[in-house]
């Protein structure tokens, strides 16, 4: 199968899928830099284009998501599910496929959007609180690269002692040739992140009172579930620049409203994951 066009968008990130729907571009997703699932972006006016109309933050998975949907229901996602390399030729990319087929997407202009940042990486800890989970605070900060921030997100562990309780998601910036060092390994980020809630003041949960009748505490308890490791990337523009890029109106815009009727659609994650190792 062979697909020209005039212009083309690789990317994966955020940035790039919104660019390809400002400007309805075909997007040919090579490397997809999926949003860590709790950052958050403050609502803009550009976000209405996508059916937002609330004034709170966003997530940005969520609109990473359903930037990926709406631009796949128009037809605008170039990525076969079935890939099994892909090469450059002049103003070609080739796709072969795992069934021996081939797929040749021609352009006259390529706009590559995502440049790679070798070597450093975001690194998301994430532990369940099994003792003092009981907290007002919603975020910790530190000035060093391990672990500059702590997250505390309300808890969906089942038989986690109710409403209120929270878990906990330590933020590092690393080298990813320094991952293995014990300096940089789960263990350390644990001690630091409980350093980092001792020193704000927080406790294990009550355990009773003493002679003197001073609430006592079980010491603080974390236990670490899995580590995500995401890769960085300099985006061609960020999205306010590609919103101020608009000169009129795009059939997709008006796609969107009748897909979403301001309602919040969002395929799974685990669908939304492409082959990482495909780098054009």
């Amino acid at each position: 199968m062979n697909l020209i066009f005039r212009k083309i968008v690789t990317g994966g990130s955020l940035e790039s899928l919104f660019h390809a729907y400002i400007h309805e571009i075909p997007i040919v997703l090579t490397q997809p830099y999926i949003p860590f699932e709790l950052e958050k972006i403050e609502n803009h006016e550009m976000f209405e284009l996508l059916g937002y109309n609330t004034h709170n933050s966003l997530i940005k998975v969520q609109i990473w998501d359903r930037l990926a949907f709406v631009l796949s229901m128009a037809g605008l996602v170039l990525m076969p599910n079935n890939v099994r390399n892909v090469r450059h030729d002049s103003n070609r990319i080739v796709f072969a496929l795992n069934d021996n087929s081939r797929l040749t997407i021609a352009y006259e202009r390529k706009i590559s959007f995502d440049e790679h940042i070798d070597g450093d990486v975001d690194v998301y800890d994430w532990f369940n609180i099994k003792s003092g989970g009981k907290t007002e605070i919603e975020e910790l900060n530190d000035e060093e690269d391990l672990v500059h921030k702590v997250l505390f997100y309300d808890s969906k562990r089942v038989g986690n002692g109710g409403k209120g309780r929270k878990d906990l998601v330590s933020f590092s910036r690393m080298q990813m040739k320094d991952i293995q060092n014990y300096e940089n390994s789960e263990s350390y980020v644990r001690l630091k992140t409980l350093q980092m809630m001792k020193d704000a003041g927080m406790r294990g949960r009550p355990n009773g009172y003493s002679k003197l009748g001073t609430q006592l505490h079980y010491a603080l308890k974390v236990e670490h579930t899995h580590r995500e490791i995401l890769k960085k990337y300099k985006p061609k523009y960020t999205m306010l620049q590609s919103f101020k890029q608009i000169k009129e109106e795009k059939e997709i815009w008006k796609l969107t409203k009748k897909l979403l009727h301001q309602k919040q659609i969002s395929i799974l994650r685990e669908s939304s994951r492409l082959p990482v190792d495909i780098v054009i």
